[in-house]
């Protein structure tokens, strides 16, 4: 057992820990070390997702805070690796970095099929390793900087540098740490405010990623997530196809080859991953390309994580009610949760919803999935155990089949179909009396029960906890129930209105002043839009989702918002002036360099030069 272990600094990789202890151990040969941290000297030093984790773990001190977790969470690359993953592949690979075998590992995560190449040696922030060296003493391996590709440090502004120090070694034991003769802290490389602004959106979603610890989802998700979504931006027939073309050529737009090189991502047809992730997923993409459909769509990472599948694609905005006539929360929204799948003959969409309270199970399809006033369904799937037992009540008293239908809101023929099949299943024919009161009190026991241990929930919350005993309990001793729960709370609502008119007023001011700043830029361009203006001055939700509220900035932002070509033109003009004003002939491949437009549009540049100028162009 290993008697003292370095305590992880923040962010650090596990490689760094492990060549930490070698270099205080004070072992001459690596397998010495290897052999004293997992108890055999055969184990590889492996930087992004290591194996023999458990061994790891077993042979360290045992008042140590450290667990097979935490080592894997906040230390290893398997929280971005993993994190589009389903929830059955990710925990395989996770068992497999616990045992002694990783053979499997980056096969099952999809980095090896991946065309995005893992960096060759390992890149640091100078700043940070100076900072480093001042708070402890020494310097360490930054998990954060090991991202593929050719990225910056956010905190300082500066390029990522490599070391002398490669990702894969000759000796595979080795452990190698940062210095200063490998890492070169004079170095520091500040990069320009364009092209920071355009990282941040890319690379701060992949720390939180790194950092962060979401649900796993189903590729169905990911497939149902970005449809919706990608027809919200119009880029989607009718029928749901995605438009690969104008996608393409709106996604080239919107990230210039230079940005996507320094992430080492091609972009190369339409019919490259971008037409692959936007289809239906039979495969794990790396990280990155979500990410980056992600900030194209505008959509933040935790969006696609806390979506629930209601509010995704086929289902829109409708939300699931109980339609089970004798159920306490009959027409009220409970259902929470549903599943879909298409017709296999008419290709429809088919939604399953079962209420929570009583188990009682519908499905819709076609548009009536997204028709929030449709209270009907296709078929029922199961009536519940709610529905059964009034069934079994009613069938007990002197009524008529058509009377019980009318009750439980079925056709006559349901219930004499469902009167044999209690008859045949159900064992209350021969249940007696004593079994129904022992029922009765298991139910009033579990409910007192539950408010003994949740004295401070209501009524209402202590029923989510046991739908089940609430349900019984309501249908067969309702009386009782009244007089054995919590007292209805009675809350005074405080008033929040806002005072719309004055806020329109204060955002039109700063709206204003916004596009000013952003107009009198004559270089980094900015294309006014209502988000580029509400990021700027730091109120994009409340222009997106409140503008109604607010006529006077809507109507402002209506006239000065800009189009694609207006944005490209307003361009041209800060260019064209620039170039009159220092005496500079006009050429058409110079205006489009200098005001960042492609090739495709030179026509169109050329065209506005000659009826602005009056000149003719080349």
């Amino acid at each position: 057992m290993i008697v003292q272990f370095p305590t992880p600094y923040p962010d650090e990789l596990l490689y760094s820990i492990l060549g930490r202890y070698h270099m205080r151990s004070g072992n001459v040969f690596l397998k010495h070390t290897t052999e004293d941290l997992f108890g055999k000297r055969t184990v590889s030093a492996t930087v992004f997702l290591p194996s023999n984790i458990h061994s790891l773990v077993s042979h360290l001190p045992e008042n140590t805070a450290l667990n097979e977790d935490v080592l894997i969470r906040n230390h290893t690359f398997f929280p971005f690796a993993t994190v589009f993953l389903p929830e059955n592949r990710a925990n395989s690979i996770y068992q497999a970095m616990l045992s002694d075998s990783g053979e499997k590992i980056y096969v099952q995560s999809g980095l090896m099929a991946s065309s995005i190449p893992q960096n060759k040696a390992f890149k640091f922030c100078p700043c940070c390793f100076r900072e480093d060296l001042e708070q402890f003493g020494e310097l360490y391996w930054h998990r954060l900087h090991q991202l593929p590709g050719q990225l910056l440090c956010l905190k300082h502004d500066l390029w990522l540098e490599d070391s002398k120090v490669p990702i894969i070694n000759s000796n595979k034991h080795s452990y190698i740490l940062p210095t200063i003769e490998n890492c070169g802290l004079s170095k520091g490389r500040q990069v320009e405010s364009k092209i920071y602004k355009q990282f941040v959106g890319i690379l701060k979603p992949m720390e939180n990623l790194l950092n962060g610890n979401y649900p796993y989802k189903s590729f169905s998700h990911f497939t149902n997530f970005y449809r919706k979504y990608l027809r919200g931006k119009g880029y989607t027939t009718a029928k749901g196809k995605v438009q690969q073309e104008e996608l393409f050529e709106a996604f080239h737009e919107f990230y210039p080859d230079h940005l996507l090189k320094f992430f080492q991502v091609k972009l190369e047809s339409k019919n490259s991953w971008l037409a692959s992730i936007t289809r239906k997923h039979r495969k794990s993409f790396h990280p990155y390309y979500h990410v980056l459909l992600l900030n194209f769509l505008d959509l933040n990472i935790e969006d696609v994580f806390t979506e629930t599948l209601l509010n995704i694609d086929l289902l829109g905005n409708f939300h699931g009610a109980c339609l089970n006539v004798i159920c306490p929360d009959y027409n009220r929204d409970v259902i929470q949760t549903a599943t879909i799948r298409r017709c296999e003959k008419t290709k429809e969409p088919i939604g399953r919803f079962t209420c929570p309270t009583c188990g009682f199970s519908y499905t819709k399809k076609g548009s009536a999935l997204n028709d929030d006033s449709c209270n009907e369904y296709s078929r029922i799937m199961d009536f519940g155990s709610l529905w059964r037992e009034e069934l079994a009540t009613l069938l007990g008293k002197d009524l008529s089949y058509r009377e019980i239908a009318r009750k439980l809101n079925v056709d006559t023929n349901t219930v004499i179909k469902y009167k044999e099949i209690i008859r045949s299943e159900d064992v209350a024919d021969t249940q007696s009396n004593t079994h129904t009161i022992e029922l009765l009190k298991s139910h009033r026991h579990a409910w007192l029960q539950l408010q003994k241990e949740h004295p401070n929930l209501s009524k209402t919350e202590l029923r989510n906890l046991a739908p089940p005993t609430y349900a019984y309990l309501y249908r067969h001793d309702k009386e009782w129930l009244q007089n054995n729960s919590p007292i209805k709370r009675v809350y005074r609502s405080e008033n929040k209105r806002v005072n719309w008119k004055k806020r329109d007023k204060e955002i039109l001011r700063r709206v204003q002043m916004g596009t000013d700043e952003l107009l009198s830029r004559k270089e980094d361009w900015i294309r006014i839009t209502v988000k580029s203006l509400g990021d700027f001055i730091g109120e994009r939700a409340l222009l997106e989702q409140h503008l109604d509220k607010m006529p006077e900035t809507k109507s402002y932002l209506q006239k000065v918002r800009e189009s694609e070509n207006g944005f490209r033109l307003r361009r041209v003009k800060s260019v064209l002036q620039e170039m009159h004003e220092a005496g500079e002939v006009i050429k058409t491949w110079s205006v489009l360099r200098r005001a960042g437009i492609k090739p495709k549009f030179e026509e169109e540049v050329k065209k506005f030069i000659q009826l602005n100028s009056g000149i003719n162009v080349y």
